[in-house]
């Protein structure tokens, strides 16, 4: 079995949905993780290798990626690492590693995310609250 991961990446490639044979959506998006290391010598910050990554999902999860992310973003994912093996044309055997997420969220790290829950919320009218607060308290 393959590790669990959980990893920062920054969104490289835009989100691609499609429907698996089974005709339940899917998503994936490319994301790239860095290594960032401070060169006391230099007193600055470096970048290490990068390390490219399919993020993959499906269902739910799937159609909100794609409504929720761009290049550019920064996504906290969590998951399983998995590999994938076939043959080249030329009958050289290929690998590749990709990311099953189990969950993903959008870094607030640079920039808000508003949620489409809370676009909701701001636009319905809000009951009124005849409970008076506590001395003291807040209302919020």
């Amino acid at each position: 079995m393959l590790p669990s991961i959980t990893g920062e990446f920054g969104i490289v490639q835009p989100p691609e949905l499609r429907a698996g044979q089974d005709g339940k959506p899917w998503a994936k998006v490319r994301g790239v993780a860095k290594d960032r290391k401070y060169n006391s010598n230099t007193s600055e910050w470096e970048d290490g290798e990068p390390c490219y990554l399919d993020i993959v999902c499906g269902g739910k999860m799937a159609e909100n990626l794609i409504e929720s992310v761009v290049v550019g973003d920064c996504i906290l994912v969590s998951g399983t690492l998995t590999q994938r093996e076939w043959e080249s044309a030329d009958g050289k055997k290929q690998k590749a590693y990709s990311l099953r997420a189990k969950e993903i969220a959008v870094s607030l790290r640079y920039a808000p995310a508003p949620t489409q829950k809370s676009r909701q919320d701001q636009l319905q009218p809000q009951q009124p609250n005849n409970e008076a607060p506590s001395a003291g308290m807040s209302p919020f």
